[in-house]
């Protein structure tokens, strides 16, 4: 594709971002409770998005912090998500507007038409360039995640547009490119790390190639991007963490599990700062016996496990012609990110495929250039053999594409009929909110901790509703910070709130 795209294009590229954004608005937003969040995550990332819209990174420590704590919250030194702020300011604007749940329905369309536009600077041709994002809209393994709260439709979104910009930084460096590349890393940096180190690793490679064929003024426009980068890290540390270089993950994790994060081998055994609620603690066991698997001898069986993970993003008739696209060079940025990828989530111990969202990217461009390079190989047979292999080609692809969209369309019909896992406490909760209620939450002996019904707004002291963790006699300690809020104690599993207060 020239510097500039066509008006056909153009024209893709807009249709695209149209029918992903659709395509993900119906799936999100039509059940009958509408685009809800149904994880802590989801959660966990609205209280961030929230925090932001209020001009805040972090919001003061909570009174008595015991009561407040949550899965992937931070009470203290501030309250604030452990996650750093990128996905989250993505989230906030739409927010603001009243429809956050607009940000991943737009980020899906914006993914598929970055998609197309890396396909054509990396020189495929048209019908190749569009099979990439066709891949990635009709793929109900993939796209399913952006209809969420997810941090993932930010980071693939991100990667897909460092992927394009590294293409186009290695046919035609400029100032503006480099820049432009650059920038994307930062920001994937700032909604999930490793695609941050990945992308880093790759605009690295970027640069190196470049050495000898543009000027060092031109490659050093990356070092002010880098320089801004590692500027707004240090802020968002401090504001959340009281240091510049404490990550609110890494204080998280050294608060309640010391054992989580990167590692493979023997699991760390430092005793942990503050403990989970008893209503955690299983998802704190979890974690650990996770961890505690993650060793040495286990990491060449787990490799080839997550190989097999990350080749199922793809229907399995089309891993031929991704293996056959590594040779279209002009794609190799994203190959690159894909390899350093892969090698840094090895060194995570959970295995799923949404921790590998990152890759489609590279998965689907190299498709669409294998796709390229069989047509082009058809083109140079005889015509009879040609023929042959055009029909065997063109059937092939029939099959796989009706394979694709009868998986999508249940998806897209049975959108509106999609259960949300916290229907059975909203009506409960709407009730407690319209008294503006302060609430205990009781929970019970074994309670599944993937259900954590402790997250509040930031803002406490304006919220509609407060909740906190119940602590029997203790409750009393935090009934003074609250003097107008009627207080009540929730019992999540009748639903039956006695008034205390």
């Amino acid at each position: 594709m020239a510097s500039m795209p066509s008006r056909t294009d153009a024209l893709c590229i807009g249709l695209l971002l149209v029918v992903g954004t659709s395509l993900c608005m119906q799936v999100f937003a039509s059940g009958k409770w509408g685009a809800r969040p149904s994880t802590e995550d989801e959660f966990v990332y609205l209280f961030q998005a929230k925090t932001l819209a209020a001009g805040r990174l972090a919001y003061p420590s909570p009174p008595l912090p015991e009561f407040f704590e949550a899965a992937h919250i931070l009470v203290t030194p501030r309250f604030a998500a452990k996650y750093l702020p990128g996905h989250a300011a993505v989230i906030a604007p739409f927010l603001a507007a009243g429809a956050p749940w607009l940000a991943p329905c737009f980020l899906l369309g914006a993914t598929a038409a970055v998609l197309f536009a890396a396909g054509r600077v990396a020189g495929l041709s048209r019908w190749a360039a569009l099979l990439a994002p066709i891949l990635f809209l009709a793929n109900t393994d993939v796209f399913p995640f952006f209809a969420s709260y997810l941090s993932q439709s930010t980071s693939v979104a991100a990667v897909a547009a460092v992927a394009a910009l590294a293409i186009a930084a290695d046919r035609a460096p400029s100032p503006a490119r480099i820049a432009a590349l650059f920038a994307a890393i930062v920001f994937a940096g700032l909604v999930r790390p490793f695609a941050g180190a990945a992308a880093l690793v790759t605009g690295a490679a970027v640069l190196y190639r470049l050495r000898h064929r543009a000027p060092l003024r031109t490659l050093a426009w990356s070092l002010p991007v880098l320089f801004a980068g590692a500027l707004a890290l240090g802020v968002t540390c401090k504001a959340t963490t009281g240091s510049w270089t404490t990550a609110p993950w890494s204080l998280y994790a050294r608060q309640y599990m010391p054992f989580d994060g990167p590692g493979v081998g023997t699991m760390r055994t430092l005793a942990s700062e503050r403990e989970l609620p008893p209503h955690l603690r299983d998802l704190q066991i979890g974690f650990a016996q996770s961890r505690a698997r993650h060793t040495f001898a286990r990491l060449p069986t787990e490799a080839w496990k997550r190989m097999v993970l990350v080749a199922r993003l793809l229907p399995s008739w089309l891993i031929f012609l991704a293996l056959l696209g590594l040779a279209w060079t002009p794609i190799w940025p994203a190959a690159v990110f894909a390899l350093a990828f892969f090698l840094l989530q090895l060194t995570f111990h959970f295995r799923a495929p949404i921790y590998y969202l990152e890759m489609t990217p590279w998965l689907y461009l190299s498709t669409a250039a294998g796709a390229e390079l069989v047509a082009r190989g058809v083109r140079r047979l005889r015509r009879p053999l040609a023929l042959g292999a055009t029909v065997i080609a063109g059937l092939a692809a029939l099959w796989v594409g009706v394979g694709m969209f009868t998986e999508l369309g249940p998806v897209i019909t049975r959108a509106s009929e999609r259960a949300w896992p916290y229907a059975r406490w909203e009506p409960a909760f709407a009730w407690l909110r319209e008294r503006h209620a302060l609430v205990f939450i009781r929970y019970p002996a074994r309670w599944d901790g993937n259900a954590e019904l402790t997250y509040n707004d930031p803002d406490l002291a304006h919220a509609d509703l407060v909740l906190a963790i119940d602590e029997g006699e203790r409750n009393a300690a935090l009934l003074p910070y609250f003097p107008d809020r009627p207080a009540f104690v929730l019992d999540p599993v009748t639903l039956k709130a006695e008034r205390i207060r």
